[in-house]
């Protein structure tokens, strides 16, 4: 598959791969309910809804358009239904976790049981990504990580943030995806953990251990983005003005970059949790419905069918 350079072109191939099943968590969430509607349309997934069939079913009920492949599994109430929907894709009922109208903390916690939980050999992270236009470097797809699970990470939650981006364009079809680690000047600064974690991982990097990536680092956001910003201050490097993935210093400035892409220039996202044994979505509660299936399509990609 070629590497996909805006999201519509991630639906496509979602489409093209067929449809996967998507357990819900609290499946009685009007908004997930729309979005499945739309995944449904699309010939994309077909859905398992666990939780309370006295609230599922009304929810169903006020669709514009009723769920046709959906089915219901009962559980009680709000920890029994996230039980039961992480034990479905832990036993390869379904391909995909889907947040309903549960809380992340509540649903994150029982991903990262133990015992029945979907934890592998690697922390968790969301990878956002975001169409960048191309006005100042090439059209392409690029992840803003992690703005959504890990809040202050160290120098090594860093590293398995992002070998889970760069596992995630792999999926994609993306060989070599370039990885800038953000800080805010391309120089270390003695003191100053983003800038030395930066530098840490690209050495790392240049020594093979992170496979099949370009890294560099620190890299200021303009220097990673912008090739006229590049050229004006005559830097080189492997990654700078054409970054895919945008590894941020923590869970603040990720959040809020991701979030300007979507309220200050309107660009469509689709997110997806990586590092667990599937794909788990955990949408805003403010994602539209559209966001919400472009990030089905996004996990259906980097599904295990």
């Amino acid at each position: 598959m070629a590497a996909p350079r805006d999201l519509g072109q991630i639906l496509c191939a979602a489409k093209d791969r067929g449809p996967v099943t998507v357990v819900v968590a609290c499946g009685h969430d009007p908004s997930a309910l729309r979005a499945l509607s739309l995944a449904e349309d699309h010939g994309l997934a077909r859905s398992v809804l666990v939780g309370d069939p006295g609230l599922i079913g009304p929810a169903l009920g006020a669709l514009p358009q009723r769920l046709r492949r959906a089915e219901i599994a009962d559980a009680p109430d709000e920890a029994a239904a996230v039980r039961r929907a992480v034990e479905l894709v832990r036993a390869g009922a379904g391909q995909l976790l889907l947040k309903g109208k549960t809380r992340t903390d509540t649903l994150m916690k029982g991903v990262l049981d133990r015992e029945r939980g979907l934890r592998a050999d690697r922390l968790l992270s969301d990878a956002f990504l975001f169409e960048y236009p191309g006005n100042d470097g090439p059209r392409r797809l690029v992840c803003i990580t992690d703005g959504g699970i890990n809040i202050a990470p160290d120098r090594d939650a860093k590293r398995q943030i992002l070998l889970n981006a760069v596992d995630l364009y792999h999926a994609l079809g993306e060989e070599r995806p370039k990885v800038a680690c953000l800080s805010m000047v391309e120089t270390v600064v003695k003191g100053h953990p983003p800038g030395e974690d930066a530098a840490a991982l690209a050495a790392e990097a240049a020594r093979g251990g992170f496979g099949a990536c370009e890294v560099e680092g620190p890299l200021s956001l303009d220097l990673s983005i912008s090739e006229t910003a590049v050229a004006k201050k005559s830097h080189a490097g492997p990654v700078a003005g054409r970054a895919d993935i945008l590894l941020c210093p923590d869970i603040v400035s990720a959040n809020l970059l991701a979030k300007s892409t979507t309220y200050f220039s309107g660009f469509r996202l689709a997110h997806v949790v990586m590092g667990a044994a599937a794909p788990v979505l955990i949408p805003s509660r403010s994602d539209t419905p559209e966001a919400k299936l472009l990030s089905i399509a996004l996990g259906a990609l980097c599904a295990r069918t």
